[in-house]
């Protein structure tokens, strides 16, 4: 007995120390994880290498080390905050690894989309070593600990969910009295620019208008009002102010450091898979210039469409999946979109951005679907907002954690 009690009481000893070393480095990942999700996360946003290191060691000195605020070395050279890229050596299909880059050529202008962070407790540390709680057993009295984390901006696949439903189409343009945009000059005025063809009907002297192609009775009077009757600017239905804010969206796209495909799905009484995940983003503009509106709302239809496209063989596993749906009105065709994004959330990480637009647009409905997605929901009252919208949704890159 008195040889077997010195042996438990070394055992305890070292169960003791190693749970404290444990809880140690739990401590010390967490710390530095937040540390490299908030750098990240702030050089997306700012693009600017002091906001990044200001944000990291922020956060790194609110989470407590071994009853200390992890502190990180913040030079250009100290080794522990490092700006790279994300490469696939093994291709597209392979995981995402960190690639340094110099902290002083990011300075310079040199695109990063990564950020890493090393927390250490070592002796090079500016925490220093971590006493072990019960020093001298086995001849160790502290422990030196580190942990990396990355923060990575990654690719995106990203499906269109657009509302191409009849009240998209919907304009009242403020006529003067007494002006018609049906009138005999107006149309002949019309027909002289090439908005309008004429054709004779047969031998009877009557003619035939049908418009020419790339207008329709909307643009038509949008032209009339401006151009004929010079009442200044139109006013445009909110599937024009659309097709402008898509085309911001892309536009956007076209200049991040990431290689981002886009899908397009719309929806009326039906919805439609226009376009699987493209990274020709040109063609997805051209997809949505030909779309026509006209019909019912059917939103969970719509992204119904829109998860066969991340779904398809063209989707990139390693990449963010993110879906944006789009709306001006109130769901009145099943499937509702709330069961609907439960389903698709289940079915395939990602994140579900909800864009309302308008007086009429259900917006407590669309703001469930963008919870249950993970996402944000964003209101827009007039097509400025829209456009704002679409670019901050272009703009909002995900950062993940890769290490």
């Amino acid at each position: 007995m008195a040889l077997i009690f010195p042996v438990l009481v070394m055992l305890a000893a070292f169960a003791i120390n190693s749970a404290h070393m444990q809880l140690t480095r739990t401590q010390l990942m967490v710390a530095t994880d937040a540390a490299a999700r908030a750098g990240g996360r702030a050089f997306s946003e700012t693009q600017s290498v002091d906001s990044g290191i200001q944000a990291a060691a922020a956060t790194a000195a609110m989470n407590v080390v071994n009853g200390e605020p992890l502190a990180l070395k913040t030079g250009d050279n100290d080794g522990e905050i490092i700006f790279g890229i994300g490469v696939q050596p093994g291709g597209v299909l392979a995981r995402y690894e960190f690639q340094p880059l110099s902290t002083a050529a990011v300075r310079g202008g040199l695109t990063a989309s990564a950020f890493k962070v090393i927390g250490n407790r070592t002796n090079n540390s500016l925490n220093n070593p971590v006493p072990v709680i019960l020093p001298g057993l086995l001849g160790i009295n502290e422990f030196e600990v580190s942990w990396p984390s990355v923060a990575m901006q990654v690719d995106r696949d990203i499906s269109l969910v657009l509302d191409r439903s009849g009240s998209m189409d919907d304009l009242e343009l403020p006529w003067e009295p007494g002006q018609d945009p049906f009138s005999n000059s107006a149309i002949n005025w019309a027909v002289d620019q090439g908005m309008v063809n004429r054709s004779r009907n047969g031998n009877s002297g009557s003619y035939r208008y049908y418009y020419a192609d790339g207008y329709d009775s909307v643009s038509y009077q949008q032209a009339v009002y401006e151009d004929y009757y010079e009442n200044g600017m139109a006013p445009r239905n909110a599937w024009q102010d659309l097709v402008v804010a898509v085309d911001a969206f892309l536009d956007i796209l076209d200049e991040t450091p990431q290689e981002e495909q886009v899908s397009l799905a719309s929806y009326s009484t039906a919805a439609s898979l226009d376009n699987l995940l493209e990274k020709d983003l040109n063609r997805i503009r051209r997809v949505v210039h030909r779309l026509n509106t006209g019909g019912r709302t059917a939103i969970g239809q719509g992204m119904n469409q829109g998860i066969r496209a991340l779904a398809d063989a063209r989707a990139r596993p390693y990449a963010a999946k993110t879906m944006v749906v789009m709306t001006d009105g109130m769901e009145n065709e099943a499937p509702w979109a709330g069961p609907i994004a439960q389903r698709l959330i289940a079915e395939i990480p990602m994140v579900i951005h909800t864009v309302t637009f308008g007086p009429n647009a259900d917006t407590r409905a669309m703001r469930n679907v963008a919870t249950v997605g993970g996402g944000k929901h964003y209101h827009a009252a007039t097509g400025a907002d829209l456009v704002r919208i679409f670019q901050e949704i272009a703009n909002n890159l995900p950062t993940i954690l890769t290490q």
